[in-house]
């Protein structure tokens, strides 16, 4: 969905494999939703360097392989990075790394066909905190291409933020196969608050004071059409990104350490099933 965008004023290159490889290759990119079209991108199974720009938007746990692949190719070339999960930034320290974030929502229905599901906020910044002229061009050819994008001098702060509201909706949806609009439900609702309150508190000692459940909130009324990338993973049967989104949040065995446990178990069950839910 990014690179579509993005390619309505800049050359891209997707890289991505299988099917989904082909059917771009054979038929261009649909995108439907809040992005309607098809996209004809040149796309390829491995980056072969020349780029001004390199975007990483792999799971979290394929972060080092990702790397790996790159370095062959790699001219210094700024890399953003918009994945989930904590640590991802440390992961990629042999890299002139820009972090970012966005809350946008992208559902994959079959090879070659994305759904934009739900149209959030995008930030990108310096490690350091630092305002310069890079980021700031970067984020007006981002938004120019219809991928509103701001620059900010706490990327890291709202990484870890971001990772607090994953740990709030993907989970919960990933286990009861639900869309983020569901956990509006007062029940459900409930269950996220408490997720919400331990990490809070998380952030708190990390020196973050927000409100975790009124960013939840937020997200969810941005994406309530959009199934997480979490529930996506467990429909298909494949691993998730947990480990990245949740654990950092386990401190005890309040309501994060169950969730992770269900996920964790669905995980182990879709190894041996493509399709878990039956769907």
């Amino acid at each position: 969905m990014v690179g579509a965008l993005l390619s309505k004023r800049n050359d891209v290159l997707l890289i991505t494999r299988g099917t989904h490889l082909e059917a771009i290759r054979e038929n261009g990119l649909r995108i439907e939703g809040y992005t309607e079209g098809v996209f004809y991108l040149e796309a390829e199974s491995y980056y072969p360097g020349g780029f001004d720009l390199i975007i990483l938007t792999v799971k979290a746990y394929d972060t080092q392989r990702a790397a790996e692949q790159i370095k062959e190719e790699y001219g210094g070339e700024p890399l953003i990075t918009f994945q989930n999960g904590v640590g991802i930034v440390d992961m990629l320290s042999n890299f002139d790394v820009i972090p970012g974030v966005t809350t946008h929502g992208a559902t994959m229905l079959s090879p070659g066909i994305v759904r934009h599901a739900g149209y959030g906020d995008t930030f990108i910044g310096e490690k350091d905190g630092r305002l310069s002229d890079r980021v700031f061009s970067i984020a007006q050819n981002f938004t120019e291409a219809g991928l509103k994008t701001e620059v900010v001098n706490d990327i890291m702060e709202r990484r870890w933020i971001k990772a607090a509201v994953n740990a709030c909706i993907n989970p919960i949806t990933a286990i009861l196969g639900v869309k983020n609009g569901m956990l509006r439900e007062e029940s459900l609702s409930s269950v996220v608050k408490c997720v919400a309150t331990e990490c809070e508190k998380v952030l708190y000692d990390r020196g973050i004071n927000v409100n975790v459940y009124e960013e939840v909130i937020g997200v969810i009324e941005k994406t309530s059409e959009n199934e997480s990338s979490m529930l996506q993973d467990v429909k298909r049967g494949r691993k998730t990104e947990v480990d990245y989104i949740l654990l950092p949040f386990l401190r005890d065995k309040g309501c994060v350490y169950p969730l992770y446990l269900m996920v964790k178990f669905l995980e182990q069950r879709g190894e041996g099933d493509s399709n878990p839910r039956g769907q």
